[in-house]
């Protein structure tokens, strides 16, 4: 049988290569070759693979378990060992793996975290697993190098994709009589919000600030980069005290102050679905889960949300994420291949995808599809599915403007952004000052990261 993707003709063997059919009945051994020899991958698992995750969701543990039994039973003499790593918990997991020797064989990882990961020396390349989806083009067009491409080394390959939109509550905007355009600038986006807000019990946009989230720091990279600016350089040089992040900064304390409320300054990521659901915000800055979520949780709530791009200043302030997997120094690192390959194949891929819909986007190409697009709840909300395929294409994880950086993760746990925009809404600093104070401290942070890089 053959289906269409994109105009063009897509058979079962051509999904991510026919020698992933092979996989599924155990004879891609060949084609794969071990990454290394040195001490921490000598290769005596003797058939046991160990795969970390940070999927919890009881869905997605559900599949992968499946996928491992499959694998399993293709491999005779294989077992596979899944342990469930919460992505709170990886960071300190991982090292203490590594200076144990038990690393596993195959993981999912933030890229930000695989790049400490790779300067650690913990990881193997997936190179040879890449070559065997077919390379670059098997994904979404410049994915696998904006996301995966460190040092001339394919270091981690996207499993699925989001990217950030702004989603509003139909029937509350309807009712502050102002709609939103596919493509907002600031000032609609700003305009609707202050004309959204009835305290003390609704808010145009609420804000997540909380100094324990990443939730600040991600929308002010977003607002950054929609001026043309950015947080920091390739080089590790701060610049929030420029004239890009000061605006976007000044816009974002606009909102704070006109159209959102108490409770700001502690609210996280995860608070968006309870936030929207309760009708204490009108628009908010969500991936596709929220949505998904609300589909499942609060369909009537789900019926009146629409997404639109972040707003736009000079460019859209798209900001992406990939979940993806890298292939850790563990004992099995052939077999270890063949697994993380064994994930993107058809039978598992898509599949995977749906287990919990509008929460994961196809990183693959050929899976941008019909085969993706016809489930009954992606159908429901394609212009969401579109938007985010549309951000992937144009944005970048935040940090990651010319590829892979050391210097992200450190900018975004250090949590110096949420506590600079706390200082200005209640604290009662002023905009330049507490920038001034921001960059300073984010510069010793840059600069202890690169002195550790030599």
């Amino acid at each position: 049988m053959t289906r269409s993707v994109n105009g063009a003709p897509l058979s079962r063997r051509t999904f991510v290569r026919g020698v992933l059919g092979a996989a599924a009945v155990g004879t891609i051994g060949g084609a794969l070759s071990s990454c290394g020899s040195d001490e921490a991958s000598s290769g005596d698992g003797n058939g046991r693979l160990v795969f970390w995750h940070n999927y919890t969701q009881e869905a997605r543990v559900n599949f992968m378990r499946d996928v491992a039994d499959r694998f399993e039973a293709a491999h005779p003499g294989t077992t596979v060992e899944i342990e469930v790593v919460p992505f709170p918990q990886f960071p300190t997991k991982w090292p203490a793996a590594q200076a144990a020797g038990s690393l596993p064989d195959v993981t999912t990882v933030l890229p930000e975290q695989a790049v400490s990961m790779w300067h650690a020396g913990a990881l193997h390349p997936m190179a040879p697993v890449l070559d065997e989806l077919g390379g670059a083009s098997a994904f979404a067009p410049g994915l696998v190098d904006k996301i995966g491409r460190y040092q001339d080394e394919q270091i981690v390959l996207p499993h699925y994709v989001h990217n950030r939109l702004l989603a509003h509550r139909r029937d509350l905007l309807d009712a502050a009589g102002v709609t939103l355009p596919e493509r907002p600038t600031w000032d609609e986006v700003l305009t609707a919000a202050q004309a959204a807000t009835r305290e003390p019990d609704q808010y145009g946009w609420m804000l997540k600030l909380s100094a324990a989230d990443t939730g600040g720091g991600y929308l002010l990279y977003m607002l950054t980069h929609s001026a043309g600016g950015r947080l920091f350089s390739s080089d590790g040089t701060a610049l929030l005290d420029s004239p890009e992040v000061k605006r976007a900064t000044e816009y974002l304390v606009e909102i704070g102050r006109t159209a959102s409320g108490p409770g700001q300054v502690n609210y996280n990521i995860n608070d968006n679905f309870s936030l929207i659901n309760a009708g204490t915000t009108v628009l908010a800055e969500v991936s596709g889960a929220e949505i998904g979520t609300a589909a499942i949780e609060a369909p009537d709530v789900a019926a009146q949300l629409t997404t639109t791009f972040m707003p736009t200043d000079v460019v859209p302030g798209h900001l992406i994420g990939a979940i993806s997997v890298a292939l850790p120094k563990g004992r099995n690192p052939t077999l270890a291949q063949e697994f993380a390959a064994f994930l993107y194949a058809e039978e598992n891929y898509v599949p995977f995808l749906h287990t919990i819909p509008l929460f994961m986007f196809p990183s693959l190409a050929a899976a941008n599809g019909p085969a993706f697009f016809d489930h009954p709840t992606i159908a429901q909300y394609e212009a969401t599915a579109r938007q985010t395929m549309t951000g992937i294409e144009e944005g970048f994880a935040p940090g990651f403007e010319d590829g892979p950086s050391p210097y992200a993760g450190p900018v975004f746990s250090s949590h110096v952004i949420e506590q600079a925009l706390q200082s200005i809404l209640v604290g009662g600093a002023d905009v330049d000052g507490a920038l001034a104070a921001a960059n300073q401290t984010l510069q010793a942070t840059l600069d202890d990261v690169s002195a550790r890089l030599g």
